[in-house]
């Protein structure tokens, strides 16, 4: 697009994605820092998610690297004999498709956590989590495809007909994945804190132990991913480079959402903790809707 080069779209790419980059470093080493510290690794989800945050982190720190290769190939070393716009069209080159692998394999990977997620907050229920399964299914598919035919035209562009369907699949699935796993956590939240309610577990009153701030937590979080997805829809749609902005930056934003939640959930459940004098502990404990104890159980946060 004319009025905004790919030659730079390609040098905003890179400087946002190390912007979010930084910001998701802070974000990863402090979340690793209380969960070892604090010692929250006693359950099998949260081993789950503690190893899947470390993997996602060393995959976008490869993903800014192989960025960085790329900048300095198209605009130092073959800035004279290819171009920068040149380099960047050809998304055949090697560097191309482990950079697009890396983008759709920290995707995955963030999709496949908020869908386990999902999973737990509706007691290991798996009939919950079959259509975003497949949904995430779909994604691997079209993204899969999308990078064969990287390699079938290596001189093409991201807006060509071969590619448009496919690309097209990849954002709008992401998009409905994560509106539909988002939501179905916040209501199951939502709903096990109106049982407790009315059971007289709780009062509208005491705000400490309510579950409703964990839903903000969630949905603040997913938000922001999800309004970069719109965006991303949005230019994809109207062919404009800007796509190609967004695309670099969902990389980190994947990372700082997941970051967020945690260490956000971490530091209120620290606070309850310490207002109750130590007589409960960090995690949620999910029963059956009828048994109405959706309760913080009573292990002391450990130090």
């Amino acid at each position: 697009m004319a009025s905004f080069p790919l030659d730079v779209a390609g040098v905003i790419s890179v400087w946002f994605q190390t912007l979010l980059y930084g910001i998701y470093t802070c974000l990863f080493f402090t979340t690793t820092y209380i969960s070892l510290r604090k010692r929250m690794l006693h359950t099998i989800p949260a081993k789950v998610f503690f190893v899947a945050t470390i993997v996602m982190y060393a995959n976008c720190t490869t993903h800014v690297a192989i960025n960085l290769y790329r900048l300095l190939q198209g605009y130092v070393y073959q800035r004279t004999t290819v171009g920068p716009e040149n380099y960047f069209a050809d998304l055949g080159r090697w560097d191309n498709i482990v950079h697009d692998a890396l983008n759709a394999l920290m995707t995955w990977m963030g999709d496949s956590l908020i869908i386990y997620r999902c999973y737990l907050v509706w007691d290991n229920n798996i009939y919950i989590v079959i259509l975003p399964a497949l949904l995430l299914i779909v994604s691997i598919v079209s993204n899969s495809v999308a990078l064969h035919l990287f390699t079938q035209v290596p001189l093409g562009t991201i807006f060509g007909p071969s590619l448009v369907a496919w690309m097209r699949t990849i954002y709008a699935t992401a998009f409905a994945q994560n509106a539909l796993t988002t939501g179905l956590i916040a209501y199951r939240i939502w709903r096990q804190e109106m049982n407790s309610r009315r059971a007289g577990l709780r009062s509208k009153e005491s705000s400490s132990d309510s579950l409703l701030p964990a839903i903000r937590i969630i949905v603040d979080s997913a938000a922001l991913y999800m309004a970069l997805l719109l965006c991303l829809i949005v230019l994809y749609a109207i062919n404009h480079n800007g796509q190609f902005v967004m695309q670099e930056a969902s990389v980190p934003a994947i990372g700082i959402v997941f970051c967020s939640i945690s260490l956000r959930l971490s530091l209120r459940s620290y606070a309850i903790w310490k207002t109750s004098g130590g007589q409960v502990s960090v995690n949620l404990k999910w029963t059956e809707p009828t048994d109405l104890d959706t309760s913080i159980e009573d292990t002391p946060y450990r130090r």
